[in-house]
């Protein structure tokens, strides 16, 4: 395309308008090239995550205007997705890291006594494993799930197997030896496998980060690990070596992708029981619905959204059924007016259960979760489409 970069794949809509991949060794990006007029526009993929949005060009006769909806390019995107992945080294970063993305989703939390178990921090508790050595022992004890299991998964994971019996075993290492990881994949891969395998194909392609700008994020993971080039501007002077550069998961927005994943993964089970709605003045709403208000919390910006959010817990007692109502103290682009989340009253003392190892619930944390679980999901079957061609899936 240019001399900075090239197309890699394309194909064309129609006689109008041709979608394609473009590149210059780091993040792809989606060119648009109107075929009437021979020209191009580079967009971030993450454009064609919003299904219903449409694209509008002049057509070849005077006063004729030709609309598109995105989400009728989903068999161009996936076509020029798979031929770039065919063409590229593409495969080589991806297996990379879904392996370094999985042990950072899978590392245990150490608990080396019953105060660290019953005083563990939201960091902490957002993970899905607890080495717990709290029985007096700090080098012995048990891989504990921290999430709800069927009674499939759970015997995929018999204590026998699941015993730490040194300090050596209390690691990351240790978890993946005890071959539990890999059961639960094979008997739920939708919750253990794919999830992994499409979030990481976004990652690398240039999707959003669950809504969230993962671009500058998404160019390291192309360069990690690659020894730069030394421009030598005077061959008698010594050559400045810089450091090999190295693949880290501590990036904020890779971390907050992460939480949302493993918000998903726990809450697995119930993720569709809970509905998220919006509207102006939620109060009054839910107050003619028979709702009682009960609490007030602020959440700070980042927790619910871009911006903070005051709060309010309602309870239907004769449906049964908890209502948060949220409303921004800001504007936010995500929505329009209250965002509302409902939930069965039963469905969510549940979720506070499964989401402290102590006998204290933490309802701000569980909302929290909750509803990135709610986002995740969305965000994660509008992905899957672009990417199961090639992102090595298991399809029921």
């Amino acid at each position: 395309m240019d001399e900075q970069g090239k197309i890699i794949s394309t194909s064309n809509v129609d006689d109008n308008l041709a979608l394609q991949i473009w590149t210059r060794g780091k993040t792809p990006r989606l060119s648009i090239m109107n075929r009437i007029k021979n020209t191009r526009k580079l967009i971030h993929i993450s454009w064609v995550e919003k299904r219903e949005r449409t694209l509008s060009m002049n057509g070849r006769t005077p006063g004729e205007n030709i609309t598109y909806v995105v989400k009728d390019f989903e068999p161009v995107i996936a076509k020029i997705l798979s031929d770039y992945v065919a063409k590229t080294n593409f495969k080589l970063k991806y297996f990379k890291l879904v392996v370094d993305f999985e042990k950072a989703l899978h590392h245990p939390e150490p608990a080396s006594s019953k105060a660290d178990l019953s005083m563990m921090t939201e960091e902490k508790r957002s993970s899905l494993w607890v080495a717990d050595c709290s029985g007096g022992d700090r080098n012995t004890g048990i891989f504990r799930p921290f999430f709800p299991v069927s009674e499939v998964e759970a015997s995929a994971m018999p204590d026998e197997k699941m015993r730490i019996t040194s300090a050596a075993m209390r690691t990351t290492e240790g978890l993946f030896k005890t071959g539990a990881i890999e059961a639960l994949k094979r008997i739920n891969p939708e919750r253990w496998h794919n999830t992994l395998r499409v979030t990481t194909a976004a990652m690398l392609l240039g999707f959003s980060y669950c809504g969230a700008d993962g671009s500058k994020m998404a160019d390291f993971l192309w360069t990690a690990d690659e020894k730069p080039k030394n421009p030598v501007h005077n061959p008698l002077s010594p050559v400045m070596k810089a450091p090999v550069k190295k693949l880290s998961l501590n990036d904020a927005g890779l971390m907050r992708l992460g939480h949302k994943l493993t918000a998903y993964i726990r809450h697995f089970y119930i993720v569709d029981k809970v509905r998220v709605e919006y509207g102006y003045d939620s109060e009054k709403v839910l107050q003619e619905a028979g709702y009682s208000r009960s609490r007030r919390f602020d959440f700070n910006t980042g927790t619910l959204g871009d911006v903070p959010y005051r709060v309010t817990f309602y309870e239907n007692e004769d449906e049964k059924m908890t209502a948060f109502g949220c409303n921004p103290r800001m504007q936010t682009a995500r929505h329009t007016g209250d965002m509302v989340i409902l939930i069965p009253t039963e469905t969510f003392r549940m979720a506070a259960k499964n989401d402290t190892m102590s006998n204290t619930d933490d309802d701000f944390f569980t909302l929290t979760r909750l509803l990135w679980a709610k986002q995740f999901k969305f965000w994660y079957e509008n992905i899957k489409p672009y990417v199961r061609n090639f992102a090595g899936l298991i399809e029921a």
